[in-house]
């Protein structure tokens, strides 16, 4: 019994800190290293453009920012973490961030720092002997409440859940967490947007991007979109 009460408490730990911090460089930073097995590649920028154009299956990739992920196609600007493998499309006029030293995530703002986006993947096979995935939605979903945000929507599938609500600073927030294989490990890639009430159409426009995309395509079907 006191076992799984310190493993919940530990959990919920590495949660906030997660969740807290933009930067996302913690005192875990040990414990997720081990697993990470995908180190930046250190060539020239025009073999790595070469590589990605044929991971993603297409041509004319513009490299923004080669450290922290930020690619560009066409008009599209993209996150693409390639440590947990997972990316976030994000409007251009955005700034983004530096990637975090865990290499899990990112953040991004408008202009008057009005709209604010962060991105993160954590493990979950390493607490899947412990928790059910519904368990663990629960937790993160709890940790939100405990930092004082008021959810006044929610949605949980086998999956994913996604709630909405305000922030304890009087923002409005809209987050998502998505269950997936990454390199055959089972990550969560949470998204977390936080807009004034003011700028709730264009926040609007995001989440229905993301949800589009992530839910729907992969990138191979991205490539023939972006193709057509």
């Amino acid at each position: 019994m006191w076992l799984l009460l310190i493993r919940k408490y530990l959990c919920i730990v590495i949660l906030l800190l997660c969740i807290g911090n933009k930067n996302t460089d913690t005192l875990i930073t040990d414990s997720l290293s081990i697993y990470d097995n995908h180190p930046t590649l250190k060539i020239s920028e025009a073999k790595h453009l070469q590589w990605v154009d044929s991971v993603l299956g297409v041509k004319g990739v513009k490299l923004i920012d080669c450290r922290n992920g930020i690619y560009q196609y066409d008009d599209t600007r993209f996150y693409w973490n390639r440590t947990f493998d997972y990316f976030l499309v994000y409007p251009s006029s955005f700034t983004h961030g530096e990637e975090s030293d865990l290499s899990n995530g990112n953040h991004f703002v408008n202009e008057d720092s009005t709209i604010c986006l962060n991105v993160y993947a954590t493990y979950f096979d390493v607490f899947k002997d412990d928790y059910s995935l519904h368990e663990w939605f629960d937790m993160m979903i709890d940790s939100e409440i405990e930092q004082g945000n008021r959810i006044v929507k929610k949605d949980i599938t086998d999956h994913s859940y996604a709630i909405e609500g305000n922030t304890k600073g009087g923002r409005c927030f809209y987050s998502k967490a998505t269950c997936k294989k990454s390199y055959e490990r089972d990550i969560i890639v949470t998204v977390k947007l936080e807009y004034t009430d003011s700028k709730k159409e264009e926040a609007r426009a995001i989440i229905c991007l993301y949800n589009s995309i992530s839910d729907e395509y992969t990138w191979k079907d991205i490539s023939i979109e972006w193709t057509k």
